[in-house]
């Protein structure tokens, strides 16, 4: 990979070091949060400890770097960071990171380390045509799933998201590689929520009796087509073993091993395999995943009602819209009325001929009498609608093809 000569400059701002840089932070996970992908990584403290921080009026102790990684000769991968963020953001861990710094280390080539090329790329060059990693892809299609099941069954499917924070291999060796299973196999296997699958099961028609089941074997209960799917089961029983090596009784000694990559590999896996989980469930409800995440993610934002109007209030008028149909919309700024907040309006007129009225109220005239200088004029209230689609049905289920006589 070539740069242009305004790069170089740049590159005297970058600084490398050991991973083990990272490992004394990792031991501290109430106060620091470093979260990862397959060439990139942030380390930075938890709002609980920035809070206790910014009380005892230490908020200069905080940390917040960037950083990448670059491959060694020898295979193994070093921490490259932005030296601005230690040098003027994390001033109080200059030494920290100092003791680790590499000197006269041996590179691979950058043309062949795609990690190094792309971080430099994205955060050097400012190249953001770079793609994600595995890790942010993975998480994004567990959202996918997450808001299908909940429009349909009003449960997610999995009880957590993953998050960056979940972490690669911290060295090259087994342990490290079996660890980051162990930390992956808590979301991508043991979340899984059986009583979404048993939900799911009922609206197909179907009673499933799944509580003593392990949760891999509840959900190709429910859909057995992923017994026999190129990645599903491949994956989960990767995840699984590595899972039991890092959990159960003595494990076998550490060795040297690839395991970034190895790891980096694994979660592509995942990621197919929950792509073929998704496409199995937007088959057999004929739902589009993308556009029920869409949905569910909208419903979250309509505003909450803390609590119930009296029957007497003139906003339960707003229920006499129920169960009729509309015909035309209006939408607009009210006339200015003296004394009065500014308001916008929407009347709504249905097809039995009733009509409803809608303006925004307001405690302006009150606030003004109180206060020299303000008038109810200078006040104006508008409405913020919040849309949430139907949950979209264009979905056609697959059948198999029958076979004809040859």
């Amino acid at each position: 990979m070539e740069h242009k000569k305004s790069d170089l400059s740049s590159l005297r701002l970058l600084g490398y070091f050991d991973q083990q840089v990272l490992a004394s932070y990792r031991n501290e996970p109430h106060k620091y949060s470093i979260a990862s992908d397959y060439f990139e990584g942030s380390l930075s403290v938890t709002n609980e400890y920035f809070m206790e921080l910014e009380a005892a009026g230490k908020t200069n102790e905080s940390v917040s770097i960037g950083f990448g990684y670059r491959t060694l000769r020898d295979g193994n991968l070093a921490i490259v960071a932005w030296l601005p963020d230690l040098v003027e953001k994390s001033k109080s861990h200059i030494e920290r990171w100092a003791a680790f710094r590499l000197k006269n280390a041996e590179w691979k080539e950058t043309e062949n380390d795609e990690r190094f090329s792309n971080w430099l790329r994205r955060y050097v060059e400012g190249d953001w045509d770079i793609d994600n990693g595995p890790l942010f892809y993975l998480g994004e299609t567990i959202k996918t799933v997450n808001g299908l099941t909940s429009e349909l069954v009003g449960i997610p499917l999995y009880k957590h998201d993953i998050e960056q924070t979940l972490g690669f291999p911290s060295a090259e060796n087994t342990h490290r590689y079996q660890d980051a299973h162990r930390a992956l196999y808590g979301y991508f296997i043991d979340g899984i929520d059986k009583k979404c699958i048993v939900a799911l099961g009922s609206k197909l028609g179907r009673t499933l009796h799944v509580n003593s089941k392990k949760t891999v074997e509840a959900i190709t209960e429910l859909f057995p087509g992923l017994q026999t799917s190129p990645s599903f089961t491949v994956a989960t029983k990767l995840v699984s073993e590595q899972r039991r090596l890092a959990s159960h009784g003595v494990r076998p000694r550490s060795k040297s091993f690839a395991a970034f990559s190895t790891f980096t590999d694994d979660l592509y896996l995942c990621l197919k395999a929950i792509k073929e989980l998704l496409a199995m469930i937007e088959n057999e409800f004929g739902v589009n995943g993308e556009e029920a995440r869409k949905r569910h993610e909208a419903r979250e934002w309509l505003p909450k009602i803390d609590q119930l109007r009296s029957p007497h209030s003139s906003l339960v008028e707003a229920r006499r819209m129920e169960g009729k149909t509309v015909g035309k919309v209006e939408v607009g700024y009210r006339e200015d009325r003296e004394g009065v907040h500014g308001s916008e309006v929407i009347i709504i007129h249905f097809r039995d001929g009733s009509i409803m009225g809608l303006e925004t109220g307001s405690n302006a005239a009150n606030i003004a009498s109180r206060n020299d200088g303000l008038r109810p004029e200078d006040f104006h209230v508008n409405f913020r609608p919040q849309w949430v689609p139907e949950l979209p049905k264009g979905m056609q289920k697959h059948s198999p093809k029958k076979k004809t006589g040859g």
